[in-house]
């Protein structure tokens, strides 16, 4: 029989996860910054100038009524900049959201898969799956508006409410774009999907979305958080000292957005792939993915009843198949997959667990973040 022509999958530890993410986009560094660069930078520049504007008309007022008598701050060019704000809000939704990240995890399967896809391809490659994937997210927006009005239900909802909102926002959320770019499902069909695949394994996801969280801490909110601190400070001596402080809220938005669409050009590829990649190996753990990329490759069924590479546990029966390419494989799916209960009682426990524990992240973050603004004031007096 002739080599695989097909690239060896194996089920990842978290560490290999993160591991093999970057390994991809070190080989793929242009290409994959290019997918989101081209609709991010235009994007993010017209939202600074947007913000610019509302920001100085604020600024002009405030030095105004300090000389003068009060004036008000709603002015016309207040209202634009606000108008256009949210305008390219909406486009940047439509865009990066939906088309960039459709070809940014086209390109990650395909490269992951055998079949490497670069800038162009990735974008010929999505066809009209943008479409699906915008309005899935938009369905998700409404349903986290949902589980806030469960955060609010009394006992359950305030014990598990916060849980299964921060988990539907970190994971299930991020998980939509491979379900519904690779496998074609899209609404609830494709949030339903992505909870029953990431349920399977739910401290393990968990702990991988802890660590991508972390490098997002690290590469894009740190850098804004040091320079956040450093202009309150300067603000808050400037205004101690009787000078007048729209210019360095100026400066600190342009340094600050820039910093931002910098340091987000170069995660959010990662992210995609790290989520696109955790999508793989849960598909290879729980539904033998690897073993259907074999019998794919030999061009054989795949095997009744296997067993996964993984922890050689029982798996449902296969379903039989002669696929050509990799996409076949990907929409192949264990008859068990989907449907059973919505939410079982452990899982309630899970979320309760979660509510605490990220109640306590946040506090504690709000707490260190106040404390540095503290420790900052008061060395500029």
């Amino acid at each position: 029989m002739a080599a695989s022509s097909l690239p060896a999958l194996r089920p990842l530890g978290v560490g290999e996860l993160l591991d093999q993410a970057i390994r991809l986009y070190r080989r793929n560094f242009l290409s994959f910054i290019g997918i989101i660069a081209v609709v991010q930078i235009p994007i993010g520049l017209l939202q600074l100038a947007f913000s610019l504007l509302s920001a100085q008309s604020l600024s002009a007022v405030s030095s105004f009524n300090r000389a003068g008598p009060p004036r008000n701050p709603f002015t016309p060019a207040f209202f634009v900049g606000q108008f256009g704000t949210l305008i390219v809000a909406v486009i940047s939704f439509v865009l990066v959201q939906g088309v960039a990240t459709a070809a940014m995890t086209r390109a990650v399967a395909d490269n992951s898969l055998g079949t490497p896809t670069g800038f162009v391809g990735a974008y010929r490659r999505i066809g009209q799956s943008w479409l699906p994937l915008v309005g899935t997210l938009f369905l998700a927006g409404l349903f986290s508006l949902l589980l806030v009005v469960w955060f609010l239900v009394p006992c359950v909802g305030w014990a598990t409410g916060l849980g299964i909102l921060a988990f539907f926002g970190v994971v299930i959320i991020p998980m939509i774009a491979p379900i519904v770019v690779l496998e074609r499902k899209s609404g609830y069909r494709a949030m339903r999907r992505a909870w029953d695949l990431t349920r399977r394994r739910f401290w393990p996801v968990l702990g991988f979305v802890a660590l991508m969280f972390l490098f997002n801490l690290i590469v894009v909110s740190g850098p804004n958080l040091l320079i956040s601190a450093i202009f309150q400070g300067l603000i808050l001596g400037g205004e101690r000292a009787g000078a007048a402080s729209g210019g360095l809220v100026t400066a600190q938005l342009i340094i600050e957005s820039l910093v931002t669409l910098v340091f987000s050009l170069l995660y959010v590829p990662l992210q995609l792939i790290g989520f696109t990649l955790l999508y793989l190996d849960l598909r290879v753990r729980t539904e033998g993915l690897d073993l259907a990329m074999l019998a794919q490759d030999a061009a054989l069924p795949a095997p009744s009843g296997a067993m996964t590479s993984a922890a050689a546990s029982p798996m449902p029966p296969a379903p039989q198949l002669v696929a050509a390419t990799p996409d076949a494989v990907l929409n192949i799916q264990a008859p068990q997959a989907e449907g059973g209960s919505l939410i079982t009682g452990r899982e309630l426990g899970y979320f309760f667990v979660l509510t605490l524990g990220f109640g306590a992240i946040y506090v504690l973050l709000i707490g260190g973040f106040t404390a540095v603004l503290a420790l900052v004031a008061s060395l500029a007096r």
